[in-house]
């Protein structure tokens, strides 16, 4: 066992660095955080910072928008027991896939099994026709299909063999390995508000040996991984599944640190971004599937429609940015954004009440947060929640912008960069 959970941190970390910490950059060579590749996640170094940067050591450190676990993989390191929260069900299974033990299990026997018995299978195309959205398999829709029917069906033998083991952390944890290879053996590629077809996908040779060489590496990767930092001790945490605006009250306080990065407020819907590994991985079966997770994430985008409109808020910034936006609303791509605006910060507002609940009473709560923009009108996401965490009698400790982001086509602003902030409120 390790001295101290410093040393444990400090050898995770050895030789790494980010450029920019509110992003993913640089984090696909270190252990845990390669297992997936993300677009959108803050690294270990502004975990790091933030604890840092508080009075005292946090004892309890809540994420409500889990994502990729960079929070609880930091907190483990430093031996601080975290609670994550994930509406997203594969990005919750990649969570617990990285936190959990796997002292007592034999992984590369696991892994060796797994591959015999995926060779042995016979898929049925049909079938797979049927379970899937049609442009998931070759003939697709008017020629155009993300999986050729030999790629779609060298994945399901693998998902088959690997839902057939008894663990069910060995299970969670090779199907992250699986997630982690269909992007790179599909048509398409992830890019901007979901996903876009390969300027050269039609001629692409990609066979059934390559997503089986691809696998191997990727549990391989899982396995090095694992085993490298076993002797790490591993602190508790807590995975909620489901809404965070309803899973943070069940949330066992207190806590001294709430550190999250919500989706901004920029009408991407980041289900979609997921949505290739949740069908093929089962996590989705039917439409209405597929509705109702998009219903139980946060109000941020126009996408689908919501049940109902936001209330009004208390922050001059945001009520004089709404009639900005009514102003110009001639001009805006979609009549509804003011009001997907407004949604946005009422449900922004509901995660810092219930975490403000569950504060400690120097505790903080920490927002990796993006601004946006409409018809060049300025969305100025840190002002308005400093704004609305006065309402809830939390004031701004700090709130310094990190990094600029080129803005969309959509969002129109004609700076062409919107900033990406850190928010830090507390008592």
């Amino acid at each position: 066992m390790l001295n101290t959970t410093e040393s444990a941190f400090d050898a995770w970390t050895k030789d790494w660095s980010s450029s920019a910490p509110t992003t993913y950059r640089g984090s696909e060579e270190l252990a845990f955080q390669r297992w997936f590749k993300f677009k959108e996640a803050f690294s270990p170094s502004l975990v790091e910072s933030v604890i840092d940067a508080m009075p005292r050591r946090p004892t309890q450190i809540l994420d409500c928008c889990g994502g990729s676990g960079t929070t609880g993989v930091v907190a483990q390191f430093l031996g601080i027991p975290s609670t994550l929260v994930e509406v997203n069900p594969f990005l919750a299974d990649l969570i617990e896939a990285k936190l959990s033990d796997y002292q007592d299990i034999d992984l590369p026997s696991l892994a060796s099994r797994i591959l015999r018995r995926a060779e042995k299978m016979e898929i049925d195309v049909e079938s797979l026709k049927a379970r899937l959205p049609p442009t998931f398999v070759e003939p697709g829709v008017k020629s155009r299909w993300i999986f050729s029917q030999e790629i779609i069906c060298m994945i399901e033998a693998f998902r088959l063999s690997i839902n057939s083991c008894v663990d069910k952390t060995a299970r969670r944890l090779f199907k992250v390995a699986l997630a982690s290879v269909l992007i790179e053996v599909s048509n398409v590629r992830i890019d901007g508000k979901g996903r876009r077809y390969r300027g050269n996908w039609q001629s692409r040779d990609v066979q059934a040996e390559d997503v089986k060489d691809a696998f191997v590496e990727a549990m391989q990767r899982v396995i090095e991984d694992i085993y490298r930092h076993a002797r790490v001790r591993r602190s508790e945490f807590t995975l909620l599944r489901g809404d965070a605006r309803k899973k943070i009250p069940l949330v066992e306080g207190p806590v001294d640190l709430v550190l999250f990065s919500p989706p901004y407020p920029n009408s991407f819907d980041y289900t979609d971004i997921y949505n290739i590994e949740l069908w093929i991985l089962g996590y989705l079966t039917t439409a209405d599937d597929n509705a109702q997770l998009r219903q139980s994430t946060l109000r941020s985008h126009v996408q689908c429609a919501w049940a109902s409109k936001g209330e009004v808020l208390q922050s001059l910034t945001l009520e004089k940015t709404l009639e900005k936006l009514n102003d110009v609303k001639g001009e805006l791509w979609n009549k509804n954004l003011p009001d997907m605006v407004n949604s946005y910060f009422c449900d922004m507002r509901t995660l810092m009440q219930e975490c403000e609940r569950k504060l400690s009473p120097d505790g903080q709560i920490a927002m990796v947060v993006g601004n946006s923009s409409y018809a060049n009108v300025l969305i100025d996401v840190p002002k308005i929640l400093s704004e609305l965490g006065q309402t809830l009698k939390l004031r701004e400790i700090s709130s310094s912008a990190a990094r600029s982001m080129r803005s969309s086509t959509q969002q129109g602003r004609a700076s062409k960069t919107l900033a990406e902030s850190l928010v830090v409120l507390g008592r």
